[in-house]
């Protein structure tokens, strides 16, 4: 009885940390742009499993002590806010974690997701799992404006995308939104980058109308046809980053944006 208990609780174990390893993380907010005072709400989810890592869907609730959630202010403050996440299910493994911000300092704002741990499913493999979105706070919804480009900063984060494209004053439907793959903060060519929309699932082994290989500078570029949230993926797995503790190094970096089917912000400062 022992023995199958502990046998149980082993595979129990597998399970978890497989599940871990193999998803994607994300952070998303109900809006885009808010009102300088009010509160933004902000999500931290585990997902993307099935059909490749390229359906945009949710696979659990991710364990918030192996992770980082950090706040970014446009004048660069950093805030923790992990410990103001909750729970959305009662059930440990579903639902997703979320808060609600207060944000008073217009501009440009960003929260940023790591996790870094060694899973062991199987072979022992260190997983890599950074997460950025942007939001914009303005005093008036309806003549937002950006005045810094702090989204085409790299945050300095193992494998990281960066927009090149602003997330707000030029990103609309049937315009190209370009971003670049950066691995320890060097451009990575040839990877894979998903331009996933929310409730669309990527056809076959690459589909070609949403998936796209960097460049040599490792840039990639999308034109979405409808407005759509879209949860920009790139993978990379680096068979020579490895230790005595772990075989190789799997990363998975994501950007979730929002997508307007016509302009919201029209000009900058």
């Amino acid at each position: 009885m022992i023995r199958s208990l502990q046998s149980l609780s082993l595979i129990g174990l597998l399970v978890i940390t497989s599940t871990a390893s193999a998803h994607d993380v994300w952070v998303n907010t109900h809006t885009p742009i808010v009102r300088t005072g009010e509160n933004v709400y902000v999500d931290l989810r585990l997902g993307n499993h099935g059909n490749h890592h390229r359906d945009f869907k949710l696979a659990g609730r991710i364990t918030l002590d192996w992770v980082s959630l950090d706040h970014i202010a446009p004048g660069g403050q950093r805030t923790d806010i992990k410990g103001k996440m909750f729970a959305t299910a009662s059930a440990e493994k579903e639902g997703y974690w979320t808060t609600p911000l207060a944000v008073h300092e217009p501009g440009v704002h960003c929260v940023v997701e790591s996790l870094d741990r060694v899973m062991n499913h199987g072979k022992s493999i260190r997983s890599i799992r950074t997460a950025k979105t942007y939001f914009l706070v303005s005093d008036s919804l309806d003549s937002a404006t950006v005045d810094r480009h702090v989204h085409q900063k790299p945050l300095g984060l193992p494998l990281e995308l960066v927009m090149q494209t602003c997330p707000f004053s030029e990103t609309v439907a049937g315009s190209p939104i370009t971003v670049q793959v950066l691995h320890q903060g060097e451009p990575l060519a040839d990877a894979v980058v998903a331009f996933i929309p929310e409730g669309t699932e990527l056809a076959g082994e690459f589909d070609s109308e949403y998936e796209f290989r960097s460049d040599s500078d490792g840039m990639v570029t999308f034109v979405p046809k409808t407005g759509n949230r879209h949860l920009i993926v790139a993978h990379y797995t680096a068979m020579d980053e490895r230790s005595d503790d772990y075989e190789f190094t799997s990363y998975a970096s994501t950007i979730t944006i929002d997508v307007p089917n016509s302009h919201r912000v029209a000009n900058h400062k």
